[in-house]
């Protein structure tokens, strides 16, 4: 049956010849749409879904990835599919989930709009619709993956790496402190800050501190001595360092991975001002989950390990990217 049920969409699918045969929104869809302020119409979502269903059923990898804006969130990069067959990236049973569901004509909240119970995620954006992210692909394996960040034969703590918060406000105090201007761009590329804007590497009291200072500093480096105890508990979750944290009273998971390696002139150059060489440098997927459905906040940066001067061997944030895909085009370039 199921073999019979897939082979009717594929049919089904294949004989679409407009995106918006039928207008299956409601009046329900109409104002939800009202609520989110009308950034899309039902009608338009439930064609892009269509759109998406039509171009899986043609089994077209060239199609669905053109709908793709830089590159994914989650999921396959495009050059890892670029000479690859659609049988390579997705299997049948994938296909079977995203052409059995219907195209939806309205969000899933603030997360966007899916197909195949969450295996194809998409929105409309400023330059239109695109899909962000793809879940049950195919996914690149890393050569020799390393099992945390070791330094003197200890593995680094979680808490050593520093990364904008998802406020930011953590940032926007250091560029207020050094009188930074450059937001978007201090965000995105810390290194080129260091030693130069930020002369000085210690931790800072934020602005919520109170007036006798009852509250926890803020960093930027990370004091290798402070951050990461010479021995502490951690599990390995599929390569990567996982920790719970109960210090504030709640439960907190921690973790991180190296994604890969940079070399140690590359390293430098992102911290060109800072005025020593990096020692070692990586791709670093890090992340904290404290419950509730969002998941996952997760960053992903490049941290080098510097021997900074009047502060010690620390850990720097030297540059973000938008996903894990992005830094690993980094990687790849020269």
């Amino acid at each position: 049956m199921g073999f019979v049920r897939y082979s009717f969409l594929i049919c089904f699918f294949a004989l679409l010849v407009s995106p918006v045969m039928a207008n299956e929104c409601s009046k329900e869809d109409k104002d939800y749409a009202d609520f989110w302020q009308n950034y899309y119409t039902p009608e338009d979502a439930y064609a892009f879904g269509l759109k998406v269903q039509s171009l899986v059923s043609k089994q077209d990898l060239s199609g669905i990835f053109s709908l793709v804006q830089g590159e994914l969130q989650n999921g396959p990069r495009k050059e890892f599919v670029a000479n690859k067959t659609f049988k390579e990236v997705f299997d049948e049973e994938w296909i079977s989930q995203v052409l059995g569901d219907d195209a939806p004509c309205s969000p899933i909240g603030w997360r966007g709009f899916m197909l195949g119970n969450g295996l194809i995620w998409y929105n409309k954006a400023d330059d239109g619709w695109a899909i962000f992210s793809i879940n049950g692909a195919a996914l690149e394996i890393p050569d020799n993956p390393l099992l945390g960040w070791t330094i003197n034969e200890t593995i680094v703590h979680p808490f050593c790496f520093n990364r904008p918060w998802m406020s930011g406000d953590n940032f926007e105090e250091f560029a207020e402190v050094f009188e930074i201007k450059k937001l978007g761009q201090f965000f995105e590329n810390p290194g080129l800050f260091m030693g130069s804007s930020i002369s000085n590497f210690a931790p800072i009291s934020p602005s919520w501190c109170s007036s006798d200072g009852e509250c926890e500093k803020i960093s930027l480096a990370a004091q290798l001595e402070q951050c990461s105890p010479a021995n502490f508990d951690f599990e390995d979750r599929n390569g990567t360092v996982w920790i719970k944290d109960s210090s504030d009273g709640y439960d907190v998971e921690y973790s991180y991975q190296i994604i890969g390696t940079i070399s140690d002139k590359r390293c430098s150059d992102l911290a060109p001002n800072i005025g020593v060489s990096c020692n070692k440098g990586y791709l670093i997927g890090v992340g904290d989950y404290s419950g509730g459905s969002m998941g996952w906040d997760m960053s992903y940066g490049v941290y080098g390990f510097f021997d900074l001067p009047n502060f010690g061997p620390s850990i720097v944030p030297l540059k973000f990217f938008q996903n894990k895909n992005e830094g690993l085009n980094f990687l790849d370039e020269n």
